[in-house]
């Protein structure tokens, strides 16, 4: 299956989305970060990576894709000018924001779709205070670790690289450009650095990319593929629909919340486990 940018809210008429919207109960938002990739991925590499994603989540939901705007958390990478930044307050505001604008359509539950680690604490601390506030349910898919852990050879997670070259591709494959790549920084060291950023027990926090890749990206874009992307894009939209379906099935077991089951083509869809990010996900 192909992109569905017909699920961008966006690009509906108000009776269309309004239908869907109340008839689903269910909205997919969308995270993503506006940063620098090297020479040969656009900067919104991380909005683009995570719309792909959202669409299709939305396609299987018969809902719509949402999006967050494509700024995120990244002022660790704001020493390669075009880089943008949202202070976390701020995007917790749109998120908080926009959530009320869903509810009052009649949406009860929200699955996240995001692509960049710098955003995922602001995302937790949003979506807590959305359910609080308007009663529903938030669910946050970091399609990132999802696409590494069904993957991890193949997709390697490091900056620019394979995974994130792949994302662009399932987007527009046309965005790529390996005969602009700029120098890359040594894979080993970089993996190395960004692995203190990532461990899940005791870690820093970053505060500049540079400590993990002097030029601002590592890893091998080379070993992307356009018809592999689309089929791993394909894959992680599956495991989101089914991973957020049994969250949200096994939460309403639990007799404390009013929630009902997710439907679509692709809820009952089967999907391998992914190691996951909580509060202290480090960025990229």
């Amino acid at each position: 299956m192909p992109r569905h940018p017909d699920r961008q809210l966006e690009r509906m008429s108000q009776p269309a989305a309004a239908r869907l919207l109340a008839s689903s109960r269910t909205a997919v938002l969308v995270a993503g970060s506006v940063e620098q990739h090297g020479g040969h991925l656009p900067l919104g590499t991380d909005a683009f990576a995570a719309m792909s994603i959202a669409e299709r989540v939305a396609d299987r939901l018969d809902t719509a894709a949402v999006t967050l705007g494509p700024v995120g958390v990244a002022h660790y990478h704001l020493g390669w000018p075009g880089t943008l930044t949202l202070r976390p307050d701020t995007m917790r505001a749109v998120l908080v924001d926009v959530a009320e604008s869903l509810a009052r359509a009649g949406v009860e539950r929200i699955v996240v779709v995001n692509w960049h680690e710098g955003n995922s604490a602001t995302l937790r601390g949003a979506a807590d205070e959305a359910q609080r506030r308007f009663g529903l349910r938030i669910v946050i898919a970091e399609t990132h670790v999802i696409t590494h852990g069904k993957h991890p050879e193949e997709m390697e997670f490091t900056h620019a690289g394979s995974m994130e070259t792949a994302a662009v591709l399932a987007y527009e494959a046309g965005l790529v450009h390996l005969e602009h790549a700029t120098e890359a920084s040594d894979r080993a060291a970089g993996e190395t650095a960004h692995g203190l950023f990532r461990r899940p027990d005791v870690y820093p926090v970053m505060a500049d990319f540079h400590v993990v890749a002097p030029t601002g990206w590592y890893g091998r874009p080379e070993l992307a593929d356009a018809a592999r992307a689309e089929q791993i894009a394909e894959e992680v939209a599956d495991h989101v629909v089914a991973r957020a379906g049994e969250i949200f099935a096994a939460l309403e077991a639990t007799g404390h919340v009013a929630v009902h089951a997710l439907t679509g083509p692709g809820a009952g869809a089967g999907a391998d486990g992914a190691p996951g990010h909580g509060d202290g996900a480090s960025p990229r």
